[in-house]
């Protein structure tokens, strides 16, 4: 097309002298000079005006959807994002909530393992005191044979009663040391109770409940019970649960999400519809958030990565349309500015001039 009519160069000393001489032939019944093309050139000009203006229309309008949903699709992926950072914030909360639970079930095992062992050493220490006050009346008794003898060798301090007066003052120090022990103790029963109890009302010898290993190297520290439990602990794993902290993580993709993230993470029930842009599912896709745990498999956000998804295919189809659209209207526009200066150099009342 390019080769079939050579450029040639126009002499333009005699295209002036072309174009009277042309203006200089009158048609019969008419007077003046010949249009030499510029009524037909008005004629098209025209027609590709209106063709201009129709296709600069449907530019700017597709133009105007491009930018829309473009608009439309970035807040998606800014709510994605928002979900995303949420989800990851929430992983790091269970993080420490099993951090907490497992160390409550720690203390609370070594409380109520506290208890029992004052509760023996309460035992040995009852044992001893029992025994002290016999030996205690066996000295009243021995004091009173020493008083009423009169032999010589049991008087005074002599012999082995120097022995037996400082035993007796080791065992009245026993004895008078006896009510503050004991006070100790029903202190440190009274506490250990109270720190087991605090963290959980959960009954250490209970046989119905899943059996508890403090030094498991995996532990699941928020497995339901079968009994009801209250205290710090249950508060815990309250928190634990509601952030679905022992659900598996969801698997991983790549780039921005895509259908490959919509179909990898989707939990939508198999009844579900697809969703279009800019339409709203009276069932699924409301824009009222849901925040169930775990974020990244929620119905939610699988909802806005459709959305985004259908935009970002949208776009594609519509870069398309309008690359055309704005290639079409430029050619039009350089025709219309050639018309326009052809028209304006063989106007008749520049060059019809004798």
């Amino acid at each position: 097309m390019l080769t079939a009519h050579k450029y040639q160069v126009v002499d333009q000393k005699n295209w002036d002298a072309e174009i009277r001489d042309c203006c200089k032939t009158t048609p019969p019944g008419q007077t003046g000079c010949t249009d030499c093309c510029y009524d037909s050139w008005q004629e098209e000009l025209k027609t590709i005006s209106a063709l201009y203006n129709m296709v600069l229309e449907d530019a700017q309008q597709k133009q105007s959807q491009f930018d829309f949903i473009t608009s439309r699709r970035d807040r998606y992926k800014g709510w994605l994002n928002e979900l995303d950072k949420a989800d990851t914030q929430a992983r790091d909360i269970c993080s420490q909530l099993k951090m907490i639970a497992v160390q409550t079930d720690r203390i609370w095992y070594n409380a109520n393992k506290a208890v029992e062992a004052v509760e023996i050493l309460f035992c040995m220490i009852r044992e001893i005191m029992l025994a002290s006050d016999g030996l205690k009346k066996i000295c009243l008794e021995l004091d009173n044979c020493i008083s009423k003898s009169t032999d010589p060798l049991v008087t005074g301090a002599q012999g082995i009663l120097i022995y037996y007066k400082d035993y007796k003052t080791k065992m009245d120090a026993t004895v008078k040391a006896r009510d503050e022990i004991l006070k100790n103790i029903t202190d440190a029963v009274v506490i250990a109770n109270l720190i087991a109890s605090t963290i959980s009302t959960r009954d250490v010898h209970s046989t119905t409940d899943p059996a508890f290993v403090p030094c498991n190297a995996g532990p699941s520290p928020c497995t339901p019970l079968q009994d009801v439990v209250y205290g710090f602990k249950t508060i815990i794993c309250e928190w634990y649960n509601y952030f679905a902290c022992d659900a598996p993580p969801c698997p991983p993709v790549g780039g921005s999400g895509g259908a490959a993230n919509a179909t990898q993470n989707s939990t939508l029930p198999a009844t579900a519809t697809p969703v279009t842009p800019g339409t709203k599912d009276p069932v699924i896709c409301e824009l009222k958030p849901s925040f169930d745990f775990p974020i990244c498999a929620n119905t939610y956000r699988n909802c806005i990565q459709k959305w985004v998804d259908a935009d970002t295919v949208a776009l594609g189809d519509l870069a398309g349309k309008l690359s055309d659209a704005k290639i079409k209207a430029q050619g039009l526009q350089s025709c219309k500015t050639s018309l326009t200066n052809a028209i304006k150099a063989v106007n008749p009342s520049d060059r019809c001039k004798s």
